[in-house]
């Protein structure tokens, strides 16, 4: 029996793309169907736009190929991507976007490198064309956390990527949760063999990532697997301590050698200025790290699944992650599922 390929894609406002991705799927990997099995996991990340009515028309074309889940809401692609992890049932599994960016026809090629033995298969982006402010603004971020982070991080990242069904299972049963996946996927120790490619320029609607959430992604990276934000505030302090013992005792010295009394209110309130703004700064940094330490107390649903449709054939997935709501789901068929 040919092992599954699972390909689990994020919707979110992704209705003139997400037909367009799956057709070229089928188009690359129908022909191997000797070789493999496969089915498309497609999670709706509370989109507002027909992208459910679009996965549902989907399932009534390909039953016995496609799976669709429909959330409560926008829970974010990174949730949403850990809520199709946990419904794919492939031997590997791979990820990538629904906007038309990553190319479909490196799919095959991941899967021969799978089988080769690679257990994780990213694809790196020879080229990027998102313009040249947000491609500049990137590569200044990934440079930081490889140099500060995430060591074996490669540079530009990697969001278009296949992995083994072991590492999946290391991935949603120890969720946590402020997700940094780069970090999590390279933390199991599985050296990633690369795949270069070409990341197409967006064809179709608009990027649904604003630059405050690839921000906080950046910030969740570093402060999960750096403390350097925190030495850097004790190399600070400690060095705010010495330049105050060494202006007392210079004042000090000045007062006992002149006799003269010290004149300067300007200078007294621009250093109690600067002291109070890099305290506040430093009470940031600890707040940020305090933040991601409450949601881990927290342990709130990553997602809570409204609708699921299953592919014909396929079976409720045994694995329980802490991701899933409390209680059973329920799993809502086609009346053409049998």
């Amino acid at each position: 029996m040919p092992p599954l390929l699972s390909v689990v894609l994020p919707v979110y406002q992704n209705e003139g793309s997400v037909t367009q991705l799956c057709n070229e799927i089928f188009q690359n990997l129908d022909p191997h169907t000797d070789e493999l099995d496969y089915e498309i996991v497609l999670v709706n990340d509370g989109s507002t736009d027909r992208s459910w009515e679009v996965l549902q028309e989907l399932y009534r074309l390909y039953p016995q190929r496609v799976t669709i889940i429909n959330l409560t809401r926008n829970f974010g692609q990174l949730s949403a991507l850990m809520a199709g992890y946990a419904q794919a049932q492939g031997d590997c599994v791979v990820s990538m976007a629904a906007d038309l960016q990553d190319p479909a026809d490196k799919i095959w090629e991941m899967f021969l490198a799978w089988r080769a033995g690679h257990k994780l298969v990213a694809g790196r982006r020879a080229s990027r064309q998102d313009g040249f402010i947000k491609d500049r603004i990137s590569a200044l971020a990934w440079k930081l956390l490889r140099r500060f982070a995430v060591r074996n991080i490669p540079e530009g990242g990697f969001d278009f990527f296949l992995m083994d069904k072991e590492i999946r299972d290391y991935y949603i049963t120890n969720p946590e949760q402020v997700i940094f996946m780069h970090g999590r996927l390279l933390y199991y120790g599985y050296a990633p063999y690369f795949i270069d490619y070409e990341r197409r320029k967006r064809s179709v609607g608009r990027s649904q990532t604003g630059l405050g959430q690839r921000l906080k992604y950046f910030i969740d990276g570093f402060t999960a697997y750096s403390y350097l934000p925190l030495r850097f505030m004790s190399a600070c302090g400690l060095l705010l301590c010495l330049i105050s013992l060494g202006t007392a005792a210079g004042l000090t010295w000045y007062v006992l050698v002149y006799s003269s009394p010290i004149q300067g209110w300007t200078s007294l309130m621009v250093a109690i200025l600067f002291l109070s703004g890099v305290q506040m700064l430093f009470l940031g940094i600890l707040g940020e790290y305090l933040w991601r330490g409450l949601e881990e107390i927290r342990r709130r649903p990553h997602y809570i699944i409204q609708q699921r449709v299953l592919r014909q054939g396929s079976q409720e997935p045994s694995r329980q992650t802490s991701a899933s709501p409390p209680g059973p789901l329920p799993v809502l068929r086609s009346t053409t599922d049998r």
